[in-house]
């Protein structure tokens, strides 16, 4: 079993292989995200029933960005080398990052989610504060009238 992540550290992909290098090749070759890989690490099982065991639990408890099968949150974009719609990328320092990753993991929450979710609610103000001023704006027009 393998693990490939950015140099910042996060995971990519979990995969299977019993010649890691020649995986890796065709990932260089049909995936976008590729280029983004700085580390490899492989961990060794005695069968492949074994390592698809591990694949499946890493796959769903560490939450590889691209993985889709066994994924409880599966990628949605496409990762061939035309059309990928990457991730959106932010730049935060990496001990604000590491303390609210600690908060959220406290809170019950991934920071998937809570971002998610904090977005989702500035988006709802951001429509209601339009509403109101839509209807300041008829109330206004019609007091014209």
């Amino acid at each position: 079993m393998y693990r490939l992540c950015d140099k910042q550290g996060r995971l990519l992909y979990v995969g299977i292989a019993y010649d890691p290098d020649a995986r890796w090749a065709q990932h260089a070759a049909v995936t976008r995200w590729w280029r983004d890989v700085a580390d490899k690490y492989v961990e060794w099982y005695e069968t492949r029933a074994e390592a698809e065991r591990a694949e499946i639990v890493a796959i769903r408890y560490e939450r590889p960005i691209y993985n889709k099968r066994d994924s409880p949150k599966p990628y949605k974009g496409s990762t061939a080398k035309r059309g990928l719609a990457l991730p959106r990328r932010i730049s935060i320092k990496d001990e604000i990052w590491e303390t609210y990753q600690v908060v959220c993991a406290e809170e019950g929450l991934t920071v998937d989610e809570d971002i998610t979710r904090h977005i989702k609610r500035q988006l709802r103000a951001h429509r209601a504060e339009e509403r109101r001023h839509k209807t300041e704006l008829r109330r206004l027009t019609s007091t014209d009238d």
